[in-house]
């Protein structure tokens, strides 16, 4: 129980995710979990209509705080995903940032199935 699992997935950095389970135990990484979650969840709904209606500098700042929110739980395609999102809000790429947004979108449901397993085999 509590053991590290070593087994990156495409979508996870499990490094990340151990010292988090090490730290506050499955239960308590699985309510961290569970709250960026529904955090990210709605932060990706809102940069989505930010992107939508083209407040990229908005939109910039939404990323940056996915791409942090995704690295400090391991989702470390989504925190990637998120930077390159970031950085095309920011340099107002009105073509780069909507397919981003498919790619977050994927990513952040990839990353919730990989780190749900790797929560199953630490318990």
């Amino acid at each position: 129980m509590n053991e590290p699992v070593n087994a990156d997935g495409d979508h996870i950095e499990t490094d990340q995710l151990n010292g988090l389970i090490a730290a506050a135990g499955v239960d308590g990484a699985r309510e961290i979990l569970n709250a960026f979650w529904q955090s990210t969840e709605e932060l990706l709904d809102v940069l989505s209509k930010q992107v939508n209606a083209g407040d990229l500098e908005l939109a910039s700042k939404t990323a940056h705080a996915i791409k942090g929110m995704a690295a400090n739980v391991g989702a470390a395609r989504l925190s990637s995903t998120a930077s390159d999102l970031e950085v095309a809000c920011k340099n107002h790429s009105r073509d780069a940032a909507p397919k981003l947004m498919g790619n977050a979108h994927s990513d952040f449901e990839a990353a919730r199935g990989e780190l749900l397993e790797h929560l199953r085999k630490a318990s």
